[in-house]
């Protein structure tokens, strides 16, 4: 057997490997992340090239347009620079929709239906990220400094692995569906005493941090994934979850703090400044702005600029700070109007129908998490929110297309979801 039958027969593993280290993204060093997506994508154009398979253009279009019209706004934005800078942040709204619209059907199938085992790897990461920051703080601050300040210091005392707390929440949010869907598979005692663990340990550090956003997200996905796995076990599980986590609300004097923000919404000011009152502030300057907008947008570059301005007036520490939009979909108005907030719409509305009449719950709960979050953080704006957002979306959904080719093949279903 020559070097390229070796190649095209392994091809699968190699590209199987690849993923595993996306998986592993949460601890990869941000300034190696460009290199190993690129040779990722290289990976997935190779094993088209091999197996002498077609583009899937219609798949790709959907995923991509979001990006395509960023850059369409370039045209008309002011601000090139920073317009640049975001076009550039949002490349991973091109790069996966082009990495597993040109991924072999055969490579597409290796990875998903070991899918299971690459979650466990997201799980380890975030854990490790989370207890790894954690050890290296206690090296410079005494225990109750680091519980006190770590979702400060976490984005600041980590060259290469610094993480805004939001979107560490988010990992351990998406960690904790990965793990619900492990346990609903059936794991031995012994794997599942250890999820157990990580699970504490994750919640934990969810605790510590208190971003609102992530854990009401998470609370809801959780309470629709237990309805639709029927699981007597799961059912237990999360009363006793939800139980607990009231309860924490309720005693806790710093976790009620901030949830009670929630019933004590007014202008927000440098003395009075709590997450919520920003964001009430911020939307009001959001709702002065947004009709200007118009199908368009202000463009890619001046749809924050725009925002800043109108802090300017009444609330000049929130330009000083200059805070977004604190909503993903109305940001999306600001940047690239109606017309992108409708193509992004239509992207999630058309995999999360699909998805409900495959029954792709995995699909379905990160989808429903991440829109969920998207409500109160501009996650698209941001490495760690869009990076992990376009890979997880576009990689789940390929399950339904590899699916539907198996069962056209006469392949039994119960060979298909293993």
């Amino acid at each position: 057997m020559g070097f390229k039958e070796k190649v095209i027969e392994h091809l699968p593993k190699y590209i199987y490997y690849l993923t595993v280290v996306m998986f592993l993204m949460p601890i990869v060093p941000r300034g190696a992340r460009p290199i190993l997506i690129g040779i990722y994508a290289l990976g997935a154009i190779t094993s088209m090239y091999f197996d002498k398979e077609k583009f899937r253009w219609g798949i790709f279009l959907l995923n991509s347009s979001l990006f395509f019209l960023y850059v369409f706004s370039l045209l008309y934005t002011e601000d090139i620079p920073y317009g640049l800078r975001k076009v550039s942040t949002g490349a991973a709204f091109i790069i996966f929709p082009l990495v597993f619209s040109s991924m072999s059907k055969r490579c597409l199938s290796y990875i998903l239906q070991r899918r299971f085992q690459l979650m466990w790897f997201f799980i380890i990461a975030t854990l490790l990220l989370n207890v790894g920051a954690f050890i290296i703080f206690s090296q410079k601050y005494s225990f109750d400094e680091v519980i006190l300040h770590f979702i400060n210091i976490i984005r600041t005392n980590i060259s290469g692995w610094k993480i805004h707390p939001i979107y560490l929440s988010m990992h351990i949010g998406v960690s904790m569906i990965f793990s619900l869907f492990l346990v609903q598979r059936g794991i031995s005692w012994k794997k599942l005493s250890i999820l157990i663990v990580i699970n504490l340990i994750l919640i934990g550090f969810l605790l510590i941090m208190i971003k609102k956003g992530p854990i009401i997200a998470l609370l809801l996905v959780v309470a629709f994934l237990t309805l639709m796995f029927k699981n007597k076990n799961l059912y237990v599980v999360f009363g006793i979850g939800t139980i607990g986590l009231i309860s924490i609300i309720i005693f806790n004097p710093k976790v009620n703090e901030r949830f009670s923000e929630l019933l004590q919404v007014q202008d927000a000011n440098e003395e009075l400044a709590n997450s919520t009152n920003i964001r009430y502030s911020i939307y009001q300057c959001v709702t002065d702005v947004i009709p200007q907008a118009g199908f368009f947008g202000y463009g890619v570059g001046d749809g924050k600029n725009k925002l800043v301005e109108c802090y300017q007036k009444d609330a000049k520490f929130l330009a000083e700070n200059r805070y977004n939009s604190h909503n993903q979909f109305l940001g999306l108005i600001l940047n690239v109007g109606f017309l992108g907030l409708f193509a992004f719409a239509i992207f999630l509305f058309y995999h999360l129908l699909k998805a409900f009449r495959k029954k792709n719950y995995l699909l379905i709960a990160l989808l429903l998490f991440y829109s969920i979050v998207m409500f109160s953080e501009n996650i698209l704006e941001r490495e760690n929110g869009i990076l992990f957002f376009a890979f997880f979306i576009n990689l789940f959904l390929m399950w339904d297309y590899v699916m539907e080719k198996r069962s056209n093949k006469g392949t039994p279903i119960n060979k298909i979801i293993p």
